[in-house]
């Protein structure tokens, strides 16, 4: 009798939480009710839909705008996420000062790399005015000297490999862009680069970090505290909040060291200089944002610049067209500068339908803070929303992209441009958010790519028709970036062996 008089307290409270719930959010339902989306069930809403692996969870996406068009909700638990994909009202919300703030998502980044730069919370926007000169122009007219070093190594090293024997690209190019990383924005130098303490630790275990976040996003089980805490995955956690805290440290104790003795010219600047001589920034405050840029900066770039010459490998047109341009403009030996990569335009096609096939960004969250509208004004997104905007549906949506899953670069020919939505392509993101550093990761990826290109002929590994995507906070290619390489025979550095004995 005692249990049952329990169980219909139990029931009564609860049933009168949720009427309280929906009275206190009637409007956040009434307009939610105006959104076309999937059935739901009690308590989990459809959290049941997103309970896929990594490489599924893109596609659930574009199953559900295919059937309910360009915007429609889905509830995980009482919260409601709104997807868009129209490419107008996309640019417009990215633009907005009303949804301004990450969404709840973010908040399983935060005890890895705190309330800073990429999580969001009130010290983003002062964290990143601090960081931008390193990213500017100018600052990275200066590192196209360890852009062009640092690439030259790993052309020699993709020479070196058994032209019969596939690789995984993104292993090689990953040690450039952490040695261009660690020797430009980190402000190292090639020895303090090469030493810093469990680097290889940091360089392999990106991915598993990105998973253990993704995992606790997308399963709710694990956001309740006691089933996590019993899990292996919160060791796992303690382990990867260990090696970044560890990593960032000798950073900053190096820099400061540094900085006791001299001070860098404003224009080549690091950011964790910056941090450090800002003054407006804790110690931790400093490490969590030292390790947010170095891990978005060196892992993605890594990426978009394997994806390229993946691309290369299975189009060899395009890497004879990129190839020649570059050889009448740049020539086959001596720096890459930034004025010759700009009239590479063979080059920025294959570099722009890379980011359009592999979105690194491929949703992205905000929070609504204000009504705003959309659909020209015929739905009403409420406050609390967590907007979810499709980059990677948009940039598969057949609407814009002819056979949008093959991979053609002739589709950013100037006059293919002319004729498409120029709202329809956002590689980078857009508005006060925006991704910090595409300035520099354009210039390191292409000069990459340069040198690559001059020392190795690329052939393909596998096929790259609907290639996989594994998509853990960024987007790789599931399988990897898988090509083969052999020398380019005439090559005037091959021809003096100076690599390694080859000639």
């Amino acid at each position: 009798m005692v249990w049952l008089t329990a169980l219909i307290v139990v029931a009564a409270a609860g049933l009168s939480f949720w009427q309280y719930w929906r009275w206190t959010h009637r409007r956040l339902l009434e307009l939610a009710a105006k959104v076309p989306g999937p059935p739901t069930i009690p308590i989990l809403g459809n959290a049941l839909i997103f309970m896929v692996n990594a490489r599924e969870t893109l596609d659930e996406i574009q199953k559900l705008h295919k059937q309910y068009g360009d915007n429609f909700r889905f509830w995980l638990g009482p919260e409601l996420n709104i997807c868009v994909k129209n490419p107008t009202d996309i640019r417009t919300l990215l633009s907005s000062n009303k949804v301004n703030q990450k969404g709840p998502s973010y908040k399983f980044l935060q005890p890895f790399i705190g309330n800073g730069i990429l999580a969001g919370g009130s010290k983003w926007r002062p964290h990143r005015k601090i960081a931008t000169p390193s990213y500017n122009k100018k600052s990275v007219e200066y590192f196209t000297p360890i852009f062009n070093k640092e690439a030259e190594d790993i052309a020699r090293v993709f020479c070196r490999k058994d032209p019969n024997v596939p690789f995984d690209a993104y292993k090689d190019v990953v040690i450039c862009t952490t040695q261009c990383v660690n020797q430009t924005l980190m402000g190292l130098s090639k020895e303090d680069s090469l030493n810093l303490y469990r680097l290889d630790e940091m360089v392999g275990g990106t991915r598993g970090l990105y998973d253990l976040i993704f995992k606790k996003m997308t399963k709710w089980w694990l956001q309740i505290p006691l089933i996590y805490w019993l899990t292996s995955y919160k060791r796992l956690q303690n382990y990867y909040i260990k090696l970044l805290d560890d990593f960032s440290s000798d950073i900053v104790k190096r820099r400061r060291k540094a900085l006791e003795l001299s001070t860098p010219d404003e224009d080549c600047m690091g950011i964790v200089d910056r941090f450090i001589l800002s003054k407006q920034m804790s110690e931790q405050e400093i490490k969590w944002d030292t390790t947010t840029l170095f891990t978005t900066s060196q892992e993605a770039a890594a990426k978009m610049a394997s994806g390229v010459l993946m691309i290369l490998a299975h189009l060899p047109d395009w890497q004879d067209k990129v190839y020649n341009e570059m050889m009448d403009i740049v020539g086959g030996d001596g720096p890459v500068t930034s004025e010759q990569l700009k009239q590479l335009q063979y080059l920025d096609m294959v570099y722009k339908e890379s980011l359009r096939y592999f979105a690194i960004a491929a949703l992205i969250q905000r929070t609504v803070e204000e009504e705003v509208t959309i659909n020209e004004g015929t739905i009403t997104l409420p406050v609390g929303t967590s907007l979810t905007l499709s980059i990677h549906p948009l940039h598969r949506d057949p609407r814009y992209w002819e056979e949008p899953d093959k991979v053609m670069p002739e589709r950013f020919m100037p006059e293919k441009v002319k004729e498409r939505d120029p709202n329809a392509f956002v590689p980078f993101s857009l508005g006060p958010m925006d991704c910090l550093g595409r300035v520099y990761a354009t210039a390191l990826i292409k000069t990459i790519v340069v040198w690559v290109l001059r020392y190795a002929y690329l052939e393909p590994a596998g096929s790259l028709d609907n290639v996989k995507l594994h998509y853990a906070i960024s987007v790789s290619a599931a399988g990897g970036y898988n090509v083969r390489a052999r020398p380019r025979e005439g090559n005037r550095n091959l021809r003096n062996g100076r690599i390694n004995g080859l000639s």
